[in-house]
């Protein structure tokens, strides 16, 4: 049992919560996590699954994995296949996995049979336009439906006609009975089950009416015990058409309660599911775990970690007011994390050649790096030095900038873990371009032996000839080319995903890794010393390995 005088609410849903617990307004805390089976979890759902889970958690409950499956034609097996691996991906173990369809539909059509019974649902003939045009607007009151003082027994009749298939697609629906001059709009007699011959993709052809969300939804929470709908913001509206079902469908003690958070808005990253998946559809992406994309697959294929999300869309807080994050704060802590996790490699991205005119020995001299500085109990690999190196190209210059620590024509530069080597000579090609290095090393000068007593400002990576590879590099900038804030939403009047998405944000080359990296797995993560952090692709073979560029190093970013 969990003490409720030991619990510090820390935001303004959790203090409620805990009010209601104490006062015995609810005796437990059970939450569900009710996607719609019809695209990948992007990140704006990291944040709405967190904190189902995290404040059941928190207060001793638990949470249901629940497909809200109620519109056929959107949805799709495989969407509900990756829901699971999602979570357990983000470290959260549902109570169990539901799917609306099976388990609940039969019920809530009952529960629609009683509120016929009840008075307070109708049958309509009205198309949903004619339905629309009676609406009203904000500033006027809508107009009642002819049909929505029929007898009782006839819209009964009507409605488990419906049912057994006696009637086309869209020619009656059956409404709540609520109010036609309600100020909330959505509270003027709201469709609550529709015709649909949509083959569904869990229960094939055995319905062909459905519940409309608004109905279903907190159907669905009360069946399942449900004591907190929580939901983002864009349902605040619906919250009062959601306590009106919950009064006259449910109708028992302690039916959940519905409160909402600010939705998650990073910006300039594309969000909306429908924008995602008309990329998808279009081909101009990999799919839905393409790196660029903010979705989980794609997070995880980018090499983003769990934990650094978390602790990302902590940092966000748990608060009602909406605002638009800017992408570094989720950079800083995917940072953060891969620092502590990631091992540490020496991959050189624009090679150079580097030739050690002086070393003398037949093999290659092994040397060992360290694979993680933060680990307590570290552990190490070999790499190696030899007579032919690799450095970065940025690495030398023949005109340094000032204060250019790395390598110039005549002068020293230390290479990691291993020893000094100066430049004597810079070798041409035809054309004019570098060609290669001619370089001495300084026997006496090896990392942790160094007795020698010169100076160098400087310290670079590289990998020796005979102990690497040749790997894909794939870098990544922003899938969109203008600045946007809330693409989550909508985009703009006129603008077409065309127009904004930057055929250039992904740009593959090769480079040269240090043979230790074969060994690497899909989704391993590795700190390219110098240049960033990166993971293995899930689409490398044993003839090409491809990683994915994570992450700078560094940012200009402070987290409060």
């Amino acid at each position: 049992m969990i003490n409720l005088e030991n619990i510090i609410p820390s935001n303004f849903i959790e203090e409620e919560i805990l009010e209601d617990l104490k006062a015995g307004r609810s005796k437990e805390v059970i939450t569900r996590c009710p996607p719609e089976p019809s695209g990948y979890w992007h990140i704006g759902h990291v944040k709405a699954w967190m904190i189902d889970f995290e404040t059941a958690i928190k207060f001793g409950g638990y949470t249901y994995l629940r497909m809200d499956d109620t519109n056929p034609s959107r949805e799709q097996g495989e969407f509900a296949d990756s829901y699971l691996s999602d979570l357990e991906w983000l470290g959260y173990t549902p109570k169990a996995m539901i799917f609306a369809s099976e388990a609940y539909f039969e019920k809530i059509y009952k529960i629609a049979e009683e509120m016929i019974r009840n008075g307070v649902a109708y049958v309509d003939e009205l198309s949903q336009e004619e339905q629309q045009s009676l609406k009203g607007t904000l500033t006027s009151t809508g107009t009642n439906s002819p049909y929505r003082d029929r007898p009782i027994e006839e819209s009964l009749k009507l409605f488990r006609e419906m049912k057994e298939g006696k009637y086309p697609d869209g020619s009656l629906t059956l409404r709540a009975k609520i109010d036609m001059s309600h100020p909330n709009i959505l509270m003027r007699d709201p469709i609550m089950y529709k015709i649909s011959r949509e083959h569904h993709y869990k229960t094939g052809d055995k319905w062909c009416i459905y519940p409309i969300y608004d109905f279903a939804h907190p159907m669905e929470d009360a069946l399942e015990g449900v004591t907190y709908s929580l939901c983002d913001i864009t349902f605040r509206v619906h919250r009062e058409l959601y306590e009106w079902f919950i009064e006259h469908g449910w109708n028992k003690p302690f039916g959940p309660k519905q409160r909402e958070f600010s939705t998650l808005n990073l910006e300039n990253v594309l969000l909306g599911k429908r924008h995602l998946k008309a990329l998808v559809n279009s081909g101009k992406v990999m799919g839905w775990d393409d790196p660029r994309f903010m979705t989980i697959v794609g997070m995880k294929r980018r090499g983003y970690t769990a934990e650094g999300i978390k602790n990302f869309i902590r940092s966000c807080g748990v608060v009602a007011s909406e605002s638009t994050i800017p992408f570094s704060a989720l950079e800083y802590h995917i940072r953060e994390d891969l620092n502590k996790v990631a091992t540490r490699a020496m991959v050189v991205l624009d090679p150079l050649k580097v030739v050690i005119t002086n070393y003398e020995k037949d093999d290659s001299e092994i040397i060992e790096i360290n694979n993680n500085p933060n680990d307590e109990n570290p552990h190490f690999h070999t790499a190696k030095f030899g007579k032919e190196i690799y450095i970065e190209r940025e690495d030398f210059s023949l005109n340094p900038p000032p204060k250019y620590n790395r390598i110039v024509q005549n002068g020293l530069v230390r290479l990691k873990n291993a020893y000094i080597i100066k430049c004597n000579e810079v070798v041409y090609k035809n054309n004019g371009e570098i060609d290669y290095l001619k370089c001495e090393y300084f026997k006496d000068t090896k990392s942790g032996q160094d007795e020698s007593g010169l100076k160098v400002k400087g310290t670079i990576h590289f990998v020796s000839k005979d102990n690497c590879f040749d790997c894909s590099i794939r870098e990544f900038k922003n899938l969109t080319k203008v600045e946007f804030k809330c693409p989550g939403k909508s985009l703009s009047e006129g603008v077409s995903l065309e127009e904004i998405i930057d055929p250039n944000s992904m740009v593959q080359t090769t480079a040269k890794a240090e043979k230790f990296l074969l060994s690497a797995k899909p989704y391993d993560k590795y700190q390219f010393m110098r240049k960033g952090y990166f993971t293995l692709d899930k689409d490398s073979t044993d003839n090409n390995y491809i990683f994915n560029y994570t992450i700078s190093l560094k940012d200009s970013y402070k987290a409060k």
